[in-house]
């Protein structure tokens, strides 16, 4: 059961229908801050649901987030930490590679080690993989019986999905959501895979509130730190992107901003090659999903 919240109230309004006495929290973001306010009360209303969890339930928390992590101080409940951390983490991840659009890496649990060739792409997919290996540990599974379950995913539609674009390219879809934070984990995916050229297509972050024009312009800072071969950004809050790219000196002539859907496909479709990487990504309200259709290969 994902117990996602958006609003203040909401989680509390779920554990009047269910307590659940395993919880799993792999993060603190700024997801939805317009109705959720700041770090600190996004982290208050997950927290309720650790806090609510019975002395024989199971708290899973990640503990390289340093505010998910201090709830294990919410319960009385057994506390199983994960992440890359080997001294704290019950279980842990290391060589962490990407290697053809996949990612590899190695579960150690224990004196037990697994390496898991994990169909999803990303860094940052390692941490839910973890987080469900935590679960099935728990439940009983051996360390093989993970392997062999986290072997079998498929990324879902929409979320860092590597497809075949026009022109010998790769697309990396990742339309499903915009939030800050996985801007910055699938900037940081692009980054690591091999390419002749990394396009980076975004369209505007929403629901960040009082937070939108600094977490616009951290992307900004991002996008200038992994240098990007050519930016192709929306309109609305992207501008901010755009005009820290701007200060901070990007090339002028390797920045578009302002784009329409429409825009973005023609210039796709003209500038894509053998060998270039593209990531497309913005909240799902633009509808990215329909740019990404227009520049992939057909069947």
């Amino acid at each position: 059961l994902e117990m996602g919240i958006e609003y203040p109230g909401e989680m509390s309004l779920y554990l009047d229908l269910v307590k659940p006495a395993t919880a799993i929290v792999t993060s603190v973001a700024l997801q939805h801050s317009e109705f959720l306010g700041n770090l600190a009360s996004i982290a208050d209303e997950k927290g309720k649901l650790v806090k609510q969890l019975p002395t024989s339930g199971v708290a899973i928390l990640n503990w390289d987030d340093p505010m998910v992590r201090k709830m294990a101080d919410l319960t009385k409940a057994e506390t199983i930490f994960f992440g890359i951390n080997e001294k704290n983490c019950h279980l842990f991840a290391s060589n962490i590679k990407i290697e053809n659009f996949r990612t590899n890496f190695e579960i150690n649990y224990g004196v037990e080690r697994v390496k898991i060739d994990y169909p999803l792409l990303g860094v940052y997919q390692v941490y839910s993989a973890l987080a469900a290996a935590a679960l099935g540990l728990s439940e009983g599974l051996s360390l093989a019986a993970v392997k062999k379950a986290l072997e079998k995913m498929e990324p879902e539609e929409h979320r860092m999905v590597a497809i075949q674009g026009m022109g010998g390219s790769i697309i990396l879809d990742d339309t499903y959501n915009g939030s800050p934070i996985s801007v910055e984990a699938a900037l940081d995916t692009i980054s690591k895979v091999a390419a002749r050229r990394r396009v980076v297509v975004l369209g505007e972050t929403k629901e960040l509130g009082k937070f939108s024009e600094e977490e616009h312009r951290k992307i900004g800072r991002s996008l200038y730190r992994d240098r990007v071969d050519l930016v192709l950004l929306g309109g609305g809050e992207a501008n901010f992107i755009a005009d820290e790219l701007t200060r901070l000196g990007f090339p002028e002539d390797r920045l578009e901003y302002n784009l329409s859907n429409s825009d973005l496909v023609r210039r796709l479709l003209k500038i894509l090659g053998k060998g270039d990487v593209c990531l497309i990504k913005g909240s799902r309200s633009l509808r990215l999903d329909e740019v990404v259709d227009r520049v992939a290969k057909k069947k």
